[in-house]
């Protein structure tokens, strides 16, 4: 209840103080810490669970691109949208899979998918799928379109198509400050499958990967230059 003599305007300062609170506490963490620290966690997802049911998008489409029939119109979609041509296509002959969604003729959010593979360059390590494992990554919903749910409505087909075609989990990968997205994740019902966390000292190339709950090379492998 209200407190004596206070208005509703008053009342509802407070959460959004609140808030605002915690979202410069966290900012201020990851600037103090980018130079030389990072964590992320490697989150898990059984495909066989029952998953939120989504609000209709009105407008709102989806298209699936895999393979080579489908390079050419999945580069004049996400070209403009600030993805290189020669990486779309290195993905694609890969055998990845890319969702894109759109509104009228606007892309507004894409998501990818390996079947095999992806580069982490945060950590300078690739995550592996093993046997009935589907990596989600490359996640972007345009500015002008977040906070409508529009992550969980551009990967919802993917996760049909992995479904139908076998697969029984996902594996992704959220920076641990990225509260939102860590969020939406255990809003899907994932679970923390291991946190790798990556030191480094500024200014040389000592660093250091190692990992929490689980062992790192359960999922990652080393690359060659892990700059490149």
């Amino acid at each position: 209840l209200p407190r004596p003599g206070a208005s509703v305007c008053e009342e509802a300062r407070g959460p959004r103080m609140k808030i605002r609170l915690q979202s410069t506490f966290w900012t201020v963490l990851s600037r103090f810490t980018k130079p030389f620290l990072s964590a992320y966690y490697v989150f898990e997802a059984d495909l066989s669970r029952q998953r939120p049911a989504l609000p209709a998008k009105p407008g709102f489409f989806v298209r699936l691109y895999r393979g080579g029939a489908d390079l050419q119109a999945a580069i004049d979609v996400l070209v403009p949208a600030g993805l290189g041509a020669a990486d779309i296509s290195a993905r694609l002959k890969r055998g990845d899979l890319v969702a894109v969604g759109v509104i009228g003729d606007r892309l507004v959010a894409y998501t990818w998918a390996s079947f095999t593979e992806a580069r982490v360059k945060e950590l300078g390590m690739k995550l592996c799928a093993r046997a009935d494992e589907v990596i989600q990554y490359d996640t972007l919903v345009l500015k002008p379109f977040r906070r409508h749910g529009l992550q969980f409505a551009v990967a919802e087909p993917v996760l049909d198509y992995a479904q139908q075609h076998g697969y029984a989990r996902t594996l992704s990968w959220v920076n641990v400050l990225n509260r939102a997205s860590c969020k939406n994740q255990r809003r899907w019902g994932k679970k923390v499958l291991l946190t790798a966390i990556l030191l480094e000292i500024p200014g040389t190339q000592h660093r250091w990967t190692f990992s929490l709950g689980a062992p790192l090379d359960s999922v990652f492998s080393r690359v060659a230059d892990p700059n490149c």
